[in-house]
C-alpha cells in the first residue's frame, strides 16, 4: 500500500471516530475484500468469514477513535481487529462441537477414565498419577479430567453436571490440590 493510500486511510479513521458514516462506507468500499479475505484464509467457511467482517466492522466503527497512526498502519490495525475475530469465531465453533460431543463423553466417563487410566500407566509416574485420580471423589475425578483431560470449560461442566459453577470450581481447585499433595507424596 502506497503512502497516499495510507493517509487516505488514516482520514477515513479519523472522520469514523466522528461518527462519519459516509466515511465509514467508503472505508468499508476500500478494504472490505482485503479484510473479508483475511478471516476467509483463517475460518475457510464464506458464511463465517462475513460474519467476522461484520463483527470486525462494527468494532473498527466503535474503536476508530483508538486507532494511532504512529503505532501501526490502518490496514495491519484492521487486519489484526479481523484476526482475532476470526480466531474467537473458531474457537466458539469448535466449543460447540465439543459442546454437542460433552453428553456421549460424559455418558461413557467410566471407559474413558479407565482408558486414560490405561493410557497413563507407562511410567511411575503416570502410575502414581492413576492412582491420584482414583483416590479422589467421583464429581472431583469426573471435572478433573473433563476440564485438563478434554479441555472443557468450567461452565460446561456447571451446565452438565445442574450444578453452580462455583461448586464446579471448587471440585477442580481441591481435586488439583489433593493430586498435588498425592504426587508430592
Amino acid at each position: 500500500m502506497n503512502e497516499k493510500d495510507v493517509r487516505y486511510l488514516e482520514t477515513l479513521l479519523a472522520r469514523c471516530s466522528l461518527n462519519d458514516q459516509q466515511a465509514f462506507a467508503e472505508l468499508y468500499q476500500c478494504v472490505s475484500k482485503k479484510l473479508n479475505g483475511i478471516a476467509y484464509r483463517i475460518i475457510n467457511n464464506i458464511e463465517s468469514a462475513n460474519e467476522v467482517l461484520q463483527e470486525a466492522f462494527v468494532q473498527i466503527w466503535n474503536n476508530a477513535g483508538e486507532f494511532r497512526p504512529e503505532q501501526a498502519e490502518p490496514m495491519t490495525w484492521m487486519a489484526s481487529i479481523v484476526r482475532y475475530r476470526a480466531y474467537d469465531r473458531l474457537r466458539l465453533e469448535k466449543r460447540r462441537i465439543e459442546g454437542a460431543q460433552f453428553q456421549t463423553i460424559l455418558d461413557s466417563l467410566d471407559e474413558i477414565e479407565t482408558r486414560a487410566s490405561d493410557g497413563l500407566k507407562n511410567a511411575e509416574l503416570d502410575q502414581q498419577l492413576s492412582l491420584c485420580l482414583s483416590s479422589l471423589e467421583v464429581k472431583q475425578r469426573k471435572s478433573v479430567l473433563l476440564a485438563y483431560y478434554y479441555g472443557f470449560s468450567r461452565e460446561e461442566i456447571a451446565d452438565k453436571f445442574e450444578t453452580p459453577i462455583n461448586t464446579v470450581k471448587s471440585w477442580l481447585r481441591r481435586g488439583i490440590e489433593r493430586l498435588q499433595l498425592c504426587l508430592a507424596n
